[in-house]
């Protein structure tokens, strides 16, 4: 931690940071963490807890992602039927995964951008 113990250091310090790209970095970590974490939920075997969509060819496990533009992040899937799965059908039920999981970490998101921009601030 550094002390700033005059208005010009502390005008010099808030000079050299860049909080823009603080933010997007912060967003970045926390939306790898929350892939990570939806991409595990997508790897049950048939016939273990059904209230998630099973592993069965993997397909949809591999089309999770993330995107950060800003302060923006976005993970999400690239497989249609992943709307199938989150909201259900008239004849599948639904089988939340990426809102159930983005809620049940919410904390632990929160906390990990928290900290990231944390380290940037004291590393400035």
């Amino acid at each position: 931690m550094t002390l700033v113990t005059g208005l010009r250091q502390a005008e010099a310090r808030l000079a050299r940071l860049d909080i823009g790209q603080a933010i997007a970095d912060a967003l970045g970590l926390a939306a790898q963490e929350l892939e990570a974490k939806v991409v595990e939920v997508l790897s049950q075997r048939p016939g273990q807890d059904h209230s998630v969509p099973w592993l069965r060819t993997g397909a949809l496990r591999a089309s999770i992602g993330h995107e950060v533009d800003g302060t923006v992040a976005v993970v999400g899937s690239s497989n249609d039927v992943a709307v199938d799965q989150e909201l259900g059908t008239r004849t599948v039920p639904p089988r939340p995964f990426l809102s159930s999981t983005a809620a049940g970490t919410a904390g632990d998101i929160a906390s990990s951008i928290a900290a990231a921009l944390a380290r940037h601030l004291a590393d400035r």
